[in-house]
């Protein structure tokens, strides 16, 4: 079976990954579709108590968050965003058994996050929204899907113009 890494996040960009998806791949049984966000970390300072816990429980059963917090906010939201993808590709022709969401709570180069995820969960193929930043824009704050292009080694990258 392939494995896709479809990296998502709240913009119009990963709207259009999901509708592009639905267009090229639906009905090919033999992919698996990987819904992947990495959250933004915060300080553990800056959280309630009772979402320090949650974290904390959290960071028992997943040992690869440990060390990192973020807002309970930033997940739900990001939860409402999968749900909305995986929605629209069951109506796409998907089967839920093709469909799985994961995110990661890391700080560091978005890129670079990127490929060692799809390399940790063996996706050969990671598949990315472009937002169409101006020149001047991408200039001073950079492309993740240029970046990606540039890093990639052994991986395919799809980059889904938005």
């Amino acid at each position: 079976m392939e494995r896709f890494l479809v990296a998502l996040d709240k913009t119009e960009s990963s709207s259009k990954v999901i509708q592009y998806l639905n267009r090229v791949l639906a009905g090919a049984r033999h992919t698996r579709l990987i819904l992947f966000h990495v959250l933004p970390t915060v300080s553990p300072d800056l959280l309630r108590r009772d979402d320090l816990r949650h974290i904390e429980l959290l960071h028992a059963e997943h040992p690869r968050l440990r060390g990192y917090f973020w807002t309970p906010e930033e997940e739900h939201s990001m939860e409402k965003v999968f749900e909305e993808a995986r929605h629209e590709l069951l109506e796409g022709g998907f089967s839920e058994d093709q469909l799985s969401t994961a995110f990661t709570v890391q700080s560091g180069e978005m890129a670079e996050i990127l490929i060692e995820e799809a390399q940790k969960r063996q996706c050969p193929t990671l598949i990315v929204g472009r937002r169409g930043l101006s020149r001047l824009k991408e200039l001073f704050l950079g492309s993740v899907s240029k970046s990606v292009t540039k890093s990639a080694r052994g991986i395919t990258v799809w980059i889904v113009d938005a």
